[in-house]
C-alpha cells in the first residue's frame, strides 16, 4: 500500500491562470469547431447509424455504428468496441471519433459505439468516469442492439484512453470487458508535466503542448484533496484483475506521457527490463505495448504541418489500427 498523493488549494493567482487558460481553450475549440463545420460539413459517410441517450444520463447522446455489411434483423451477434474521445476531460463531443469509429466498424466489422460523458472543469473527476462506465453499461444492456457479450472491447484517445482504463474497474464494467486498447493515455497523476517533460523518452524537441497546458487541465479534471495515487483516477496504480485482462497500449514517440504509459504495461505484462526492440513493441501473454516513433500525441487526429506531414501522420495511425485489428482478431476476439 502506497500512501496517498494529495494536492492542496493553489495560489490565488494560479488558479486565476488554471481558470483562464482552460477557459480560453474550451472558447477557442468550440468557435473553431463551430466554423469548421459550417465551412466543412460533415460527410454523410461518415455518419452514424443511430443516435440514442439513455434514462441513466438522458443529456449524453452516443453515436452507434453498424458495420456496412450488417444486415438489418439478422440474429447474429457483433462484438462491441465501446469508444472515447479525447480533449483533455475539459472539451469535445464524440463525433471527434465519427471518422474513426466509421472506418472502425468497416475495418473489423464490430459495432462500435462512441460515448459521451459530462466535462470539466463543471465536472471533475468522478464524473466523467462514472457517466462512461453507465452509459457503456446502458449499451451493453440494450436488448436492441446486437452485442456479443463476450467479445466486448473498450478503447479511446488520450483523455478517452485514460477514462477506458478508469471505468473498466467501476462496478458496471469489471469482469464485462474483454480488452482495452488505450492511445496514448495518462496514466499517472501523481506527477507533474514538467517533471514528465524532463523524464520524457524522446528529448529532440525543446518544447510540448501537454508541458504548456497539462497543469490547467489536471486543475479542470482532479479535485482538491483527491488522492492522485487512487487506481481509478491514475490507472497505474490498478491491480491487474481490475483492468481488462487483454490490453493493447499505444503511444507515441514525442509525448511526455509514453514513459508512464510503458511502465504500466510492462508491470501488467511482468516485464522488469526492455531489450533491443522490445523497447518499441513487445507482445508478452495478453498484453501489447506499439510505440509509433516519429509523431506526437494525438497524432491519430491531427492534421500534421505540411503535406509531407499529413501523409505521415495517415500512414502511422493506418498502420497502427492495422495492428490493433490483428491482435483483436488474433487475441481477445479469435
Amino acid at each position: 500500500m502506497l500512501p496517498p498523493v494529495v494536492a492542496g488549494i493553489s495560489p490565488l493567482p494560479e488558479l486565476l491562470s488554471h481558470f483562464l487558460k482552460l477557459w480560453t481553450i474550451k472558447l477557442v475549440v468550440s468557435v473553431a469547431l463551430a466554423i469548421d463545420r459550417f465551412l466543412h460539413p460533415p460527410s454523410a459517410s461518415i455518419q452514424p447509424t443511430l443516435v440514442r441517450a439513455y434514462p441513466c444520463r438522458p443529456g449524453l447522446r452516443n453515436r452507434i455504428f453498424y458495420p456496412p455489411n450488417w444486415e438489418g434483423g439478422s440474429k447474429h451477434k457483433l462484438p462491441v468496441y465501446l469508444d472515447i474521445h479525447g480533449g483533455g476531460f475539459a472539451f469535445g463531443q464524440p463525433d471527434f471519433d465519427d471518422e474513426f469509429c466509421t472506418s472502425w466498424a468497416r475495418r473489423t466489422g464490430m459495432l462500435v459505439v462512441s460515448l459521451d460523458y459530462r466535462k470539466a472543469p463543471i465536472h471533475r473527476f468522478p464524473t466523467p468516469v462514472r457517466d462512461i462506465a453507465a452509459v457503456a453499461d446502458a449499451v451493453l444492456n440494450d436488448a436492441t442492439l446486437p452485442i456479443d457479450h463476450t467479445r466486448v472491447v473498450i478503447g479511446g484517445f488520450s483523455a478517452g484512453g485514460t477514462l477506458a482504463l478508469s471505468a473498466s474497474q467501476l462496478p458496471e464494467l469489471k469482469g464485462r470487458v474483454k480488452a482495452a486498447i488505450p492511445y496514448y493515455p495518462a496514466v499517472d497523476w501523481t506527477t507533474h508535466p514538467s517533471e514528465k517533460f524532463r523524464l520524457r523518452l524522446a528529448t529532440e524537441r525543446s518544447t510540448d503542448s501537454l508541458e504548456k497546458w497539462g497543469p490547467c487541465m489536471s486543475w479542470g479534471y482532479i479535485p482538491y484533496w483527491q488522492d492522485r495515487r487512487d487506481p481509478v483516477l491514475s490507472p497505474m496504480y490498478a491491480n491487474a484483475d481490475d483492468l481488462p485482462p487483454w490490453i493493447m497500449m499505444v503511444c507515441a514517440e514525442h509525448d511526455i506521457l509514453t514513459r508512464e504509459a510503458r511502465v504500466l504495461i510492462t508491470r501488467l505484462a511482468g516485464i522488469t527490463e526492455l531489450h533491443g526492440e522490445e523497447v518499441r513493441n513487445f507482445e508478452r501473454g495478453t498484453y501489447k505495448w506499439n510505440l509509433v516513433d516519429g509523431v506526437s500525441h494525438s497524432f491519430t487526429h491531427e492534421q500534421g504541418r505540411g503535406p509531407r506531414g499529413r501523409e505521415r501522420r495517415l500512414l502511422k495511425k493506418e498502420e497502427v489500427y492495422a495492428i490493433a485489428h490483428k491482435w483483436l482478431m488474433e487475441g481477445p476476439l479469435a
